[in-house]
């Protein structure tokens, strides 16, 4: 079983709605590392029983996401502040080199531009 490092976000995010069980198994799979192995040695459980605990986890987590959005929600806003970061960096450089003012101007209206796409 491939590990899906998304699910650790999932699971800071929505781990509140698991068993207190599942997001345990969740945590110490995804966030501790530890194989399927190493977490049935632990709980005295089988490895099976490991695996399809967080083969139930990991569906609750992605049918809660699919329905509220929050991880899509958050990669753009994390992808909204880099543009907005490479255009202030943008115009730091233009500044230092004492450029036109309307090549800031025009960077300027790029940053609003892109906060407008927020929908705000």
């Amino acid at each position: 079983m491939a590990k899906d490092l998304k699910f650790s976000s999932l699971l800071d995010i929505y781990g509140g709605v698991l068993t207190d069980k599942q997001r345990e198994m969740l945590e110490l799979y995804y966030n501790e590392d530890l194989s399927l192995s190493e977490i049935a040695a632990n709980d005295g459980i089988s490895r099976q029983g490991v695996r399809d605990s967080i083969k139930r986890g990991e569906e609750t987590l992605l049918d809660l996401d699919g329905k509220i959005g929050v991880v899509e929600m958050l990669e753009k806003y994390d992808k909204l502040l880099d543009e907005v970061g490479a255009r202030c960096d943008e115009i730091i450089a233009d500044c230092r080199s004492y450029t036109t003012t309307k090549s800031v101007i025009e960077k300027l209206e790029r940053i609003k531009a892109v906060i407008e796409q927020t929908g705000r």
